[in-house]
């Protein structure tokens, strides 16, 4: 370990100024004060239904932060070992996202779960009962925030304790070695989950085999979106041009524009058979969102969002390489996304495509939320992962040339 480049990156921390979190704090409180006004009486179901898009969306997110750091170290990644420690950071958000799965579950589920107070027939009754869908999800998700918690733990103890640890044959490196595989997994299986549970089951009559695979992958998209715009903004304010080069960028373009045509592949791989199906069960959920108005027009928007505008944008170099192409490219790859959940989720609720000044509310909390739990670790820890073994100094010092 490079003595220097440790004492830079340590000097590096509380340099984010408190007011800063202290304003995305205010607003986080005035979203969810919105939320908390509005969720009961005659229109609480159009303020519980975006809870429900921002919760499946921004979990998502932060989960995913953790996942994407896990592929790095499962796959020897060592181009991405600058970018570790800023997508772990989005983790921070994961235990607020449990406390929002039990308001969704124990105060929400009359308002936007459909099966809370309706019954199917058998065996659906058993698999959308209510107890059984409470326990699965806390159970599965608590499991899932136990292991990220033990990673960001063992990942964040190899900068700060450091010494002999951080050798690949003994030590950190192996712990993180064998816990990142059961983390992906395990995120995997939750998030089918929350999948079926929160967004196919809305619909009771529809269902796709891929749709587990669909929001998990979504949200890994997402996350890698966050994690190439906060990582610029951090690096110009911060001063990490040592650290983030051209070159990383040019790498988490290329992972952008590859994973933005396997969100198309795996949507499109869904649509294919329904279609040539022709199902009435299954037919009528794709047609509400593609063929009939108000939601056709913002199903091209979403298509053009996650899959036409990044993949056709990001065919150039240059575009790779220049952050702020880079980060308005990823911007909207990133609402798409967000959008995506509101297609998957409001449509099967209602038949009306609304904006209130209460969701813009309600988003901005989530996303002020986020961010607020994002700076303060980033704020507390090092934001470089000087510790790890494949981590390649400064960039043309070891690293790329």
């Amino acid at each position: 370990m490079d003595i220097g480049i440790r004492d830079e990156i340590l000097a590096k921390r509380n340099q984010i100024p408190k007011w800063v979190i202290f304003l995305f704090l205010g607003i986080a409180i005035v979203g969810f004060g919105t939320f908390a006004l509005n969720a009961s009486g005659e229109n609480a179901k159009d303020i519980w239904q975006i809870f429900l898009v921002n919760f499946l969306f921004w979990t998502g997110v932060a989960q995913a932060g953790i996942i994407f750091s896990c592929v790095l170290r499962v796959t020897d990644a060592r181009w991405g070992r600058s970018f570790l420690r800023i997508s772990e950071g989005f983790g921070a958000f994961v235990p607020v996202g449990f406390i929002l799965l039990l308001v969704l579950l124990f105060l929400g589920k009359d308002y936007v779960l459909p099966y809370a107070t309706e019954h199917y027939h058998h065996p659906k009754d058993i698999w959308l009962n209510m107890t059984f869908v409470q326990a699965r999800n806390i159970i599965l998700f608590a499991i899932l925030i136990v292991l990220s918690y033990a990673y960001v733990r063992i990942s964040l103890n190899q900068d700060l304790v450091g010494n002999d640890n951080t050798k690949k044959e003994n030590g950190y490196f192996p712990r993180l070695r064998k816990l990142a595989p059961a983390i992906v997994i395990s995120y995997a299986i939750t998030f089918s989950f929350f999948a079926w549970d929160f967004m196919m089951s809305l619909n009771p009559h529809w269902f796709s085999t891929l749709f587990g695979p669909f929001y998990f992958m979504g949200s890994l998209i997402a996350a890698i979106g966050a994690t190439i715009i906060l990582s610029v903004v951090l690096k110009r304010y911060l001063g990490l041009d040592d650290y983030l080069g051209q070159y990383h960028y040019w790498d988490m373009g290329k992972i952008l524009q590859g994973f933005s045509l396997f969100w198309v592949y795996l949507m499109f791989s869904q649509f294919l058979p329904i279609w040539y199906a022709n199902m009435p069960e299954e037919t009528g959920f794709v047609i509400k969102r593609v063929v009939d108005e108000p939601f056709k027009t913002f199903s091209w928007v979403v298509l053009t969002s996650c899959f036409i505008f990044p993949f056709i944008a990001l065919i150039p170099r240059t575009n790779k390489i220049v952050t702020p192409i880079l980060v308005f490219v990823a911007a909207v790859s990133f609402t798409g996304l967000f959008m995506d959940k509101f297609l998957l989720v409001v449509p099967s609720l209602t038949d009306q495509l609304s904006f209130s000044i209460k969701y813009i509310l309600v988003t901005l909390g989530f996303l002020s939320a986020f961010l607020t739990t994002f700076l303060l670790f980033i704020n507390k820890y090092p934001i470089i992962p000087y510790g790890d073994p494949f981590f390649d100094g400064k960039t043309g010092h070891g690293g790329h040339h």
